[in-house]
């Protein structure tokens, strides 16, 4: 029953997850100044699990994002970002054999930051996350803030990349003017890309710190504590064209995964995919 309560409080309030380079692990390079780079990304989460008390039964959630990149490069260290997501969710809740759904779609939080990269191997970001997305629906929080240093050296034949991130998030009131404070996540991840030919091999780590998200002043129980996501993917480049494919699974306790906390991005397993194309807008090459 904890889930079942969990869930309704995390179909509330969930924030937009960005693909990155190589997914998850942004990269230290920005886009080449005077180019824009527009995409189109495709996300499907999976998460299950049975009741943890007396009561006999099952919950799955299943949350679908298609987004919108959008990158450009004022010059070659300042690189600004848009995001556009469209979300939508199922939630099926089986008890006593009869199975209960619920879902919703709509637009998510559109984001808008920056990337600087200060040398070759640090850059800095700021993120904004608008409250775009309908709380009571479940496809948005309030305003949040995120922060990011990313690093990242070449070992050949192989180049290592690492996250470290904070994202702060602004408390926020429903429909029924209950308030919400979510916990402010601390995110590190890692990559390592294997560079062969016009593909790409990566793989990922994800690691989420987090303290006690609060509703109307009172304590979540089971909202603090850590997460662990692995992902594989490669990645195909010809000339200005790329396109991404990876599979993220979550590892260790399950109680902060997608189906109780969407906004925390870990899923039992979720497959990502994304094309993106960049344009010089001075004519000529990149």
């Amino acid at each position: 029953m904890k889930k079942v309560l969990a869930i309704c409080l995390g179909l509330i309030a969930f924030a937009s997850w960005v693909c990155a380079e190589p997914i998850l692990t942004e990269q230290v390079k920005t886009v080449p100044a005077n180019n824009l780079e527009i995409g189109l990304g495709v996300g499907y989460g999976v998460d299950t699990w049975d009741w943890e008390d007396s009561l006999t039964g099952s919950s799955k959630v299943a949350v679908t994002v298609v987004q919108v990149p959008v990158k450009y490069g004022v010059n070659d260290k300042l690189q600004l970002n848009l995001n556009i997501p469209y979300r939508s969710w199922t939630s099926d809740v089986e008890f006593g054999g009869t199975t209960t759904s619920t879902n919703d779609s709509g637009l998510g939080q559109i984001s808008v930051g920056a990337k600087y990269a200060l040398t070759d191997m640090v850059a800095v970001g700021l993120d904004v996350q608008t409250p775009t997305g309908d709380v009571d629906k479940g496809l948005g929080e309030g305003t949040n803030v995120g922060l990011l240093v990313a690093c990242a050296h070449e070992f050949k034949p192989v180049t290592i990349s690492a996250n470290l991130g904070y994202l702060i998030k602004s408390e926020y009131t429903d429909e029924h003017s209950v308030k919400h404070d979510p916990a402010d996540p601390l995110i590190i991840r890692a990559a390592v890309e294997y560079p062969m030919n016009q593909f790409s091999p990566f793989a990922e780590a994800q690691a989420q710190f987090l303290g006690k998200s609060k509703v109307a002043g009172n304590d979540i129980e089971d909202s603090s504590g850590s997460t662990l996501d692995f992902l594989v993917g490669s990645q195909y480049q010809k000339d200005n064209l790329k396109a991404k494919l990876g599979f993220q699974w979550a590892a260790g306790k399950d109680n902060l995964r997608g189906g109780a906390f969407q906004f925390y991005d870990s899923w039992d397993w979720k497959i990502v995919a994304s094309v993106s194309y960049m344009f010089n807008l001075k004519g000529g090459g990149k």
